[in-house]
């Protein structure tokens, strides 16, 4: 089976909030969200049925914008281990363990580090740059307990829209 995973970077937020973990989208960070569901929601190139965020408010806002404008129904997931410098070594455990695909919803540096722990199998240096409001896409084959590695699928951002 095709499985894939779209490892998703919140979209701009706002700088002014009583907290890190509750910083709101910002209008621009609305607007990358649009761009990106109106280039994706054509093909329907993304489908899965989980998506996982960070908890992290923005993070959150930028799932649910997908999930509401791409019709994905997932209900979505607050995960450990995605917050800006978690250790993406759990998270990396988990998305290996899963037999269907995944959205992640998540930030910088983080990202970069999974994105490379998955890939290569270490973290040692940053392979992959997520500016904001992009996702890149893993796939692999897995058949019961076997799997392909991971490869690069495709890593988009807003911008690649306007």
């Amino acid at each position: 089976m095709l499985q894939h995973l779209y490892l998703v970077r919140h979209a701009h937020a706002e700088s002014d909030a009583p907290s890190d973990a509750l910083r709101p989208l910002s209008p621009k960070g609305h607007r990358q969200c649009d761009r990106l569901v109106k280039a994706f929601f054509r093909n329907q190139q993304i489908q899965t049925p989980a998506i996982w965020q960070s908890g992290l408010l923005r993070a959150r806002q930028t799932a649910e914008a997908l999930a509401q404008g791409l019709d994905i129904t997932a209900p979505l997931e607050q995960r450990d281990g995605l917050a800006p410098y978690d250790n993406p070594s759990d998270i990396a455990d988990q998305l290996n363990a899963l037999d269907h695909s995944c959205l992640v919803a998540g930030h910088e540096p983080n990202l970069s580090l999974l994105a490379s722990l998955l890939i290569a199998g270490h973290d040692n240096f940053q392979r992959i740059v997520f500016p904001k409001a992009s996702i890149l896409c893993l796939s692999r084959m897995k058949v019961g307990p076997q799997a392909t590695p991971w490869q690069i699928e495709w890593h988009l951002s807003h911008k690649h829209f306007k």
